[in-house]
């Protein structure tokens, strides 16, 4: 018997048109993103000699040296991830130049054998079918392909979610919205590669800086032939990270 549960929905597979009773599943997710701070106070509660402050500070202080190996072009690799930098895009020639509009630094996410074994030990439970309403479920770096909440200044991030499709591009009260710590908005201006109810690929505005951002959307689809008379706004529950 598995040691943990996910509980999933299902919602209709709208990749197969011709096939109406096939789903997917989507993890119904507690809005929960765990911090450094979850983990001192997980330590707290199981080692109470230690004190939250100097585990925190610690966490910090290991971040920032993973960061500065990655900085140097070192692999990282702790007891979950193994995480390897990697140059993408293509070069004309052995002779020519890196290109920022052209490539892209990220970096290859691997996960350990005590990882995966972890999954293993997890169960599913299917607990209902998906409500019809509109959200979004998940962003994916276009670049790394990897869902992190990452979104790569200039390229393309790919938004699924259900009843996000923007009913006319062309009003600009509708839209893909970045919004910076500031409460700037930037609007997508770039027409979507992708604007279908479930999937949106939207190019990320040059001109954004680096860090945190909130992604809106805001539509009057409705699903019918008939626009809502009022828009609807569409939060993603987590922040994305700007990166160049």
């Amino acid at each position: 018997m598995a040691k943990h549960k996910w509980d999933v929905l299902l919602r209709p597979n709208t990749l197969t048109p011709d096939n109406q009773l096939d789903c997917i599943a989507e993890v119904r997710n507690p809005h929960t993103t765990r911090l450094n701070e979850d983990i001192a106070d997980k330590i707290v509660k199981e080692r109470s000699e230690f004190r939250k402050d100097t585990i925190l500070n610690i966490l910090n202080l290991r971040d920032q040296a993973v960061k500065e190996f990655i900085e140097d072009g070192d692999s990282f690799r702790d007891g979950l991830i193994q995480l390897s930098p990697r140059v993408s895009g293509v070069w004309e020639n052995e002779t020519s130049p890196f290109d920022p509009q052209v490539h892209r630094r990220t970096l290859d996410m691997t996960m350990t054998a005590s990882l995966r074994g972890a999954l293993e030990e997890v169960g599913v439970n299917i607990v209902g079918k998906k409500d019809a309403t509109s959200k979004i479920s998940s962003v994916t770096n276009s670049v790394t392909g990897l869902k992190d909440n990452s979104a790569p200044i200039g390229d393309d991030i790919i938004i699924e979610g259900d009843k996000i499709k923007i009913q006319d591009e062309s009003d600009e009260a509708q839209g893909v919205f970045f919004v910076d710590n500031t409460g700037k908005e930037h609007r997508v201006s770039r027409k979507l590669t992708d604007n279908k109810p479930s999937r949106l690929t939207a190019r990320v505005p040059s001109d954004i800086a680096e860090g945190e951002l909130q992604l809106v959307i805001r539509t009057r689809y409705s699903g019918t032939a008939t626009p809502l008379k009022t828009l609807r706004e569409i939060q993603y529950a987590y922040p994305l990270n700007a990166t160049k």
